[in-house]
């Protein structure tokens, strides 16, 4: 049964949990179905991915949420003597200054010398672009004028500051303190972490699990557990740029052809087992033969949800463009459209189509939600067919714009607008340009 003939029982009172499920899944966006996918693997030997995706750990291992900017470190700790204050103005005028105040800001200013800031803030200065402190104490002592041990001393102290895994000699140790804070106390995965990450990176599951004789579904486990943690520390750190949004959905004009692609090929191409299937096969053991066809059966669940999932949001986003062809295309405003007016013309049901939208992004020549493509319409005299809030305020706009030395009270622009077969109040009208932050009548011509 595909996903179309779970959405043709979306009408019914009660569901299946195979169509709670198949709904679900449509209402994933991409990251989420990555996600979805993902727990998937790991918790049935049935799915393979085709793409190896292990090969991608390096890449998937470093989604984790954004933390807390760290208080400034002259906020954080007023009230020092005034002699320390010119070192304190120093520490925040030197380059890479936010990070200081991230990172020694966490400190209580009065447990260390000035010394020992000075060489904490020097410490900060040796970290590399991850956030890794890779020098040698030795050689950085013979450089710096610092002693080794001392050195050595501000370093534990500094292993100790957020984020988690800050000032580790390599990523492995970075990881591992991670796991460590995690109250994990396991050390097959601290020695794969310590002599595998190169098999790790590469996608070496087997060579993995012969090396360290646990199973490849152990491995695939510690897999998702290390990309979990945080690979790179001062990735929210001292970072300036904006955070984009990933579109879930690319459309594009090629030769005058409207085209809509789903933005899911790095999620990877997942497919059955074939080792696993001939171990189903050949088995004599009825309960794992039972176990293997339930696993078999869920994952080409799943597939098939997942296809017809990209069909569904396909086929929805055409008609989108269809509709919108002019706003797409032409900048003008976007035409009336609903749920339901989309659910028309494909034959399914209003509530799917609101589904397959959900906190999906599309990009043609921008990236925005697919929600705002949907306007109110608003009732237009003589006609059946709304204007949408766009399309009014685009009219409200160009009549205060040709207004001579007096401006159009409310009243007045919602008469001007009736002229043109839009019947809307003079509340509205106010509503409306408020919104597109236009000053009222009497400011309008004081600025005159």
């Amino acid at each position: 049964m595909d996903l179309n003939s779970y959405i043709a029982a979306e009408q019914k009172q009660s569901l299946s949990a195979n169509q709670v499920q198949a709904l679900h899944i449509l209402a994933l966006t991409n990251q989420e179905l990555e996600d979805f996918m993902v727990n998937e693997y790991l918790e049935n030997p049935m799915l393979e991915n085709a793409e190896r995706k292990e090969n991608e750990i390096m890449t998937s291992i470093e989604k984790f949420s954004d933390t807390d900017a760290q208080t400034a470190y002259a906020d954080q700790h007023p009230g020092n003597p005034d002699e320390d204050e010119p070192y304190r103005r120093e520490l925040s005028a030197k380059k890479g200054s936010l990070l200081k105040e991230n990172l020694l800001g966490q400190l209580n200013w009065n447990d260390y010398s000035k010394r020992q800031w000075k060489i904490m803030s020097y410490l900060v200065d040796c970290l590399d672009e991850k956030g890794f402190f890779t020098q040698d104490l030795r050689e950085l002592a013979e450089t710096s004028g610092y002693g080794e041990e001392e050195l050595r001393q501000c370093l534990t102290v500094l292993r100790e500051l957020e984020p988690v895994g800050i000032f580790s000699p390599n990523l492995a140790e970075c990881l591992i303190k991670q796991l460590e804070e995690r109250a994990v106390e396991d050390e097959t995965l601290f020695l794969l972490l310590r002599e595998h990450l190169a098999d790790l990176v590469s996608g070496q599951i087997g060579t993995i699990s012969r090396s360290l004789g646990i199973s490849t579904i152990q491995v695939k486990e510690y897999i998702h557990l290390i990309g979990s943690l945080n690979p790179r520390p001062l990735m929210d750190i001292d970072r300036s740029e904006a955070a984009y949004v990933v579109p879930d959905i690319l459309v594009s004009r090629p030769g005058g052809r409207w085209t809509v692609e789903i933005n899911d090929q790095w999620i990877g191409e997942y497919k059955y087992s074939d080792y696993y299937i001939r171990m189903m096969e050949e088995s004599t053991d009825p309960e794992l033969t039972a176990y293997f066809k339930e696993r078999l059966e869920r994952a080409r669940f799943v597939i098939n949800c997942v296809e017809q999932r990209r069909k569904t949001i396909i086929r929805i986003v055409e008609a989108i463009v269809k509709r919108q062809e002019d706003y797409f295309q032409l900048k003008g405003p976007l035409t009336p459209m609903s749920l339901e007016d989309i659910g028309a013309d494909l034959g399914i049901h209003a509530s799917t189509v609101s589904r397959a939208i959900k906190g999906k992004y599309v990009q043609y020549k921008k990236t925005e939600p697919l929600k705002a493509l949907f306007t109110t319409a608003v009732a237009k005299s003589g006609e059946q067919d709304g204007v949408s809030p766009e399309h009014i305020k685009e009219k409200i706009r160009s009549i205060i714009a040709c207004e001579g030395k007096k401006p159009f009270s409310d009243q007045k622009l919602a008469e001007k607008l009736a002229d043109e077969g839009i019947a809307i109040s003079r509340r509205a009208v106010a509503k409306y340009r408020i919104q597109m932050n236009i000053p009222d009548s009497r400011q309008r011509a004081l600025l005159l």
